[in-house]
């Protein structure tokens, strides 16, 4: 009984500090003042990729310094591309694009002449 009375403790703690940690994620942490991308390149395997996107999505949402994912091209084929599209349609803040659309991303542009 006591082991029982011991776990219900331990499992109000984990609740009362994950509730904390995640208003004070929302009202004290300070904004994020540049958004850096999550770049995620994606080859041709279809296979694992779904995963790999969760993974990267939760990584921009669990208030770190990614502002967006960005799923960099790197050869999918058909069946990988249609499940990355789906993917950002579904959950939002996701590009999908090639390095030279990225680097057009970041510069502002692209045009600027050295």
């Amino acid at each position: 009984m006591r082991i029982l009375l011991f776990l219900e403790i331990c499992l109000i703690a984990m609740g009362v500090w994950s509730l904390v940690m995640m208003l004070y994620r929302l009202f004290l942490m300070p904004a994020k003042e540049d958004f850096a991308p999550l770049v995620l390149p994606v080859g041709a395997e279809a296979d694992s990729v779904e995963g790999r996107l969760r993974w990267a999505y939760w990584q921009t949402r669990s208030g770190g310094k990614y502002g967006f994912l960005y799923i960099l091209d790197c050869g999918m084929s058909d069946e990988t591309a249609q499940i990355c599209r789906r993917f950002a349609r579904e959950y939002g803040n996701i590009e999908i694009g090639s390095l030279a659309q990225l680097e057009q991303r970041l510069t502002g542009g692209g045009d600027l002449q050295p």
